[in-house]
């Protein structure tokens, strides 16, 4: 009964270890191709291309930026999270849509299986719970597509330009905006007048005034679009505008990234391109440089960064939290999948760092609050359960052990000990009559010898195995000798 107990115990404790070590201790593998998106102070990272033997992964997960201390991927605050219907995911694209921001809203990309895809899949962070929308389609549902970048409006409505609608880039690359109101749930079209060429592997980042700025990106034939051609969409006025940059232009590039700076600064990040016929890609030179959008005409420039910069990546992750831009992930250029996260400080100069000091803002207190108080209260039930657990085993080892013990005299650590659980009265009464039952019962048996707490020689004997001296030795009363049922018999006049 103990060892079962013990058992049952040791795997309650398992299951909470393991409970924490999962929410706690959680590590995403390398990757690159995956779909991120920041939600307040939160990365939402889902799927992705990872090592054979598996090429694609479903997991979902982020990184609290807030308390982001140190970059060493071993200390990152990840979180896991459950995915939907072990939906594997890679090359989509996703934005954080609804009315409140609040949603991870997830277009397109490769999903397997079949049945548990969707165009559009979204998860709710405020109620942590998956959905697939409804979406009205009165100018017909565009078609799935990979490779592509999305940017959000103010207003939720979510722009997706170009793409490939399927892996022959060659032959699949479209040039269509598709519109998907992420508040509403409704599809629309915007013009294509003015439009770019197909692509795809560009970035988008949207300004201030609604204008959605595309840079980079590979068309038909593997051509890569020169860095100096800047195309723009004017959300507002639903129009296409050409720009040709000046400065110090960076070198063609698909698959990198960009963000912008509160001041204007769209800061491009990565990239590759490839030059041969085996498939090998060059990383893009410089691996950053920074689009100046303030005046009419956009210039580049190509900024020295501090600090030791990363290995160059490719479709990778970045999200600008406060004046930090935050890199994740990544191919390593012909080298594979990275598992790190990188840290740009973009406010002064440009710095690689290994730490965020983001501004401890009323959100970021109440997230590491939020987190201290979840955190102390997990570990006080997990207390609360060990130590429950630990206090039922003991009194439940101390009851299976425990014995009577007997009038007799015992001889332990030098002095000895006389047991008598009844006064001598009422002792030699009951067993006087304990002894004419057993007259009647057994003839052998001597009805002269009387008991008494000093005949302890009439009881069985228990040894103590770790006691060789006789002397040191406890004894078992049977239950016709025990207090309370004598007491009983005698006062029944032996009717029991």
């Amino acid at each position: 009964m103990a060892f079962s107990s013990l058992v049952r115990l040791t795997l309650s404790i398992a299951l909470i270890s393991s409970f924490v070590f999962d929410v706690i201790c959680f590590t995403p593998p390398p990757r690159f191709a995956q779909t991120s998106a920041l939600i307040g102070n939160k990365i939402y990272y889902m799927g992705g291309v990872v090592p054979l033997p598996e090429p694609i992964i479903s997991d979902f997960f982020y990184l609290d930026t807030s308390i982001l201390s140190s970059t060493d991927s071993t200390t990152l605050p990840w979180t896991e999270l459950t995915g939907l219907d072990n939906l594997f995911t890679s090359w989509g694209t996703a934005v954080a849509g609804g009315a409140n921001k609040d949603l991870f809203v997830l277009f397109g990309g490769n999903m397997t299986p079949a049945e548990n895809s969707s165009l559009v899949i979204v998860y709710d962070t405020s109620s942590n719970t998956w959905s697939k929308p409804t979406i009205s389609a009165p100018q017909g549902e565009p078609a799935r597509k990979i490779k592509t970048q999305a940017v959000v409006d103010s207003t939720g409505k979510m722009y997706i330009f170009g793409g490939s609608t399927s892996p022959d880039l060659d032959n699949s690359l479209v040039n269509d905006m598709s519109i998907l109101d992420t508040v509403n749930w409704s599809w629309s079209t915007g013009t294509q007048n003015g439009a770019p060429d197909a692509r795809s592997d560009y970035s988008a980042t949207i300004l201030n005034n609604g204008v959605i700025v595309y840079i980079g990106g590979s068309n038909l034939n593997n051509r890569y679009v020169p860095m100096s051609q800047i195309n723009t969409y004017d959300t507002n006025s639903a129009t296409w505008a050409n720009i040709v940059s000046t400065g110090d232009i960076p070198s063609p590039r698909g698959g990198h990234s960009a963000v912008l700076t509160p001041d204007g600064r769209i800061i491009i990040y990565g990239g590759a391109f490839s030059i041969s016929a085996d498939g090998q890609y060059t990383a893009a030179t410089p691996d950053m440089a920074v689009l100046d959008t303030t005046n009419n005409n956009f210039v580049w420039s190509q900024p020295k960064a501090g600090g030791t910069a990363p290995p160059q990546v490719a479709y990778h992750s970045a999200s600008l939290v406060g004046d930090y831009m935050v890199v994740s992930f990544g191919n390593i250029t012909n080298k594979g999948p990275s598992p790190n996260v990188y840290v740009l400080d973009t406010k002064d100069s440009y710095n690689w760092v290994t730490s965020m000091n983001t501004n401890t803002s009323e959100t970021n207190s109440s997230s590491n609050v939020g987190l201290i108080v979840g955190v102390s209260v997990g570990c006080i039930v997990a207390l609360i359960l060990l130590g429950g657990g630990l206090f039922w085993f003991y009194r439940r080892r101390k009851v299976t052990e425990e014995v009577i013990e007997t009038p007799g005299e015992f001889t332990d650590a030098g002095f000895t000990r006389r047991y008598e659980s009844m006064n001598s009265a009422t002792t030699s009464q009951n067993s006087h009559d304990f002894s004419k039952h057993l007259t009647s019962a057994n003839a052998e048996s001597d009805p002269s010898k009387e008991f008494h707490p000093s005949y302890s020689h009439n009881f069985p004997v228990q040894h103590d195995p770790e006691v060789e001296d006789d002397d040191k030795e406890f004894r078992i009363l049977p239950q016709e000798l025990q207090p309370e049922y004598l007491e009983k018999k005698f006062n029944n006049n032996d009717n029991i």
